[in-house]
């Protein structure tokens, strides 16, 4: 909970009730967002078709990096594409051990209709805006999220037996 009647942010005063009224209408957009999205596909695995989506092909070390995964988790996440005929292995030339993994085109078009999907639902959301409505919402949530940082993922310790020898 916030404490106090007002905050100084960027030298504005803003109230207590409407920063929590922001973090509230924020929230429950991400949630909504959230829910559908696991309602309509597996996340984890777009995540992994999404990162490729640039035509890159990468190593699984540097999708996990890039998810905040294991590579464990990853390395099914690929398989299960792989099954499906989303994503392409290849050996990586560099390194023999290894391989990279690309987006098929399956897996393109499967972006591509997520996306017309996820467009086509917003705009259901909308359809009662004004286009001033949608410009403004559009301008504050970019200027919300342009300057926010991730914070990074907490560090993974030992597993607690391990850290329990004598």
């Amino acid at each position: 909970m916030l404490s106090g009647t007002n905050y100084n942010i960027v030298g504005r005063m803003h109230e207590e009730v409407d920063v929590e009224e922001l973090a509230g209408a924020v929230m429950a957009l991400v949630n909504l967002i959230r829910r559908g999205q696991a309602r309509a596909f597996d996340t984890e695995l777009v995540a992994v078709m999404q990162l490729l989506g640039d035509g890159r092909a990468l190593p699984p070390s540097e999708i996990a990096d890039a998810l905040g995964s294991p590579r464990s988790s990853v390395t099914r996440r690929i398989q299960a594409l792989e099954v499906t005929g989303k994503i392409e292995i290849r050996p990586d030339p560099g390194d023999g051990r290894s391989y990279r993994v690309a987006l098929s085109a399956a897996g393109q078009a499967e972006l591509d209709s997520l996306a017309s999907k996820g467009l086509k639902l917003f705009a259901a959301w909308v359809t009662d805006w004004t286009p001033s409505e949608v410009r403004t919402f559009s301008a504050l949530a970019r200027r919300l999220t342009d300057g926010a940082v991730m914070p990074s993922a907490p560090t993974r310790g030992n597993a607690w037996w391990r850290e329990q020898q004598p």
